[in-house]
């Protein structure tokens, strides 16, 4: 099992780096490393440009998980280990989210609030994406009908609809208590059963998020700050673009973060989104007018930003949660 793993994991990394270098070589690769050496020194702009989307993505958990137990600054810390992790470790940002969970189980959230609020913000942070990409696709359509074209848009097709149905089904399973009913039916279609300690753990983290859907005032805080979230990772791209010396259309920008956050996601089963990400944005930067080298070296940019955010997290996990673990 463990070497099925191992390879699934390594067959996907190869997948990724196939079609990075793929990318590479078919978008000027070269001329878009060139771009960034030439402005390294600037680079560090981009930290500070990511440290505002950090805040926001913070301020969605933390308002969801209410409890003083959770901080604004501890709410940030273990949202940017998280968020390393999703870029580091296998699975992506489905890892990240366990991270988050056990981060703060480890800070003093029990498991069903801390398991509960996680995966509400995730469902929250999905909604936000897919309002904020519905409405660059209409903003696209309306400038440039070429879009209606499968050949040239079907990944994206593919991945709004995705989201799309996602959305629908998690709202409805949350709404009707689907784990209640699907603890209730293991006994009759299958031949095991869970430890009675788990069921009322799941038992009660589907009453939490129950309870949390019928928080209006609270989904609707944390659904605003998850919709600025998202058009703060625009602003990263126009910081970049800045560095590089290249002006931009903000609303474009909002348009490239927001179609490439959603194929990116749709491609989840590759590790950081490998490739993925980089095709993307020049697919992407394509429509809005984004020559490939540019479009290409913002995505190298977006990778770079990743390394300078995300190794500094690792060492903050180790530090922080290591230490309060020995001390424990």
């Amino acid at each position: 099992m463990k070497f099925l793993k191992k390879f699934k994991f390594l067959f996907f990394v190869i997948i990724g780096i196939l079609i990075f270098l793929w990318v590479y070589e078919f978008f000027a690769g070269p001329q878009s490393i060139e771009i960034i050496t030439k402005n390294y020194d600037k680079l560090y702009f981009l930290i500070l440009a990511h440290i505002l989307t950090l805040c926001l993505d913070s301020l969605s958990w933390y308002i969801l998980a209410g409890n003083k137990k959770l901080s604004i600054i501890w709410a940030f810390l273990i949202t940017w280990i998280s968020q390393a992790a999703g870029k580091f470790f296998p699975t992506g940002n489905i890892t990240g989210e366990f991270v988050r969970a056990y981060l703060g189980i480890k800070r003093g959230l029990n498991t069903v609030q801390s398991s509960s609020t996680v995966f509400a913000d995730l469902v929250i942070a999905t909604y936000a994406l897919l309002i904020i990409a519905t409405f660059s696709f209409f903003i696209i359509i309306s400038n440039n009908l070429n879009f209606f074209s499968l050949e040239n848009s079907f990944f994206f097709y593919a991945s709004l609809l995705f989201f799309l149905v996602s959305c629908l089904i998690i709202f409805f399973l949350v709404r009707k208590r689907f784990i209640s009913f699907f603890l209730k039916k293991i006994p009759t279609f299958f031949k095991f059963s869970l430890k009675k300690k788990t069921v009322i753990t799941l038992i009660k983290i589907d009453f939490y998020l129950f309870k949390l859907s019928k928080e209006k005032n609270k989904v609707l805080k944390a659904l605003i700050f998850r919709l600025i979230g998202w058009l703060s990772g625009a602003f990263e791209i126009y910081v970049f673009l800045w560095i590089i010396g290249i002006e931009a259309n903000y609303l474009d920008l909002v348009i490239l973060e927001s179609f490439t956050s959603l194929i990116k996601a749709f491609a989840f089963f590759i590790p950081g989104g490998l490739g993925i990400q980089e095709l993307a944005f020049v697919m992407i930067g394509d429509f809005v007018g984004l020559s490939g080298p540019i479009s290409f070296s913002i995505a190298i940019g977006r990778r770079i930003r990743e390394i300078l955010i995300g190794l500094p997290a690792v060492a903050v996990w180790m530090i922080l949660f290591n230490r309060k673990s020995q001390s424990n």
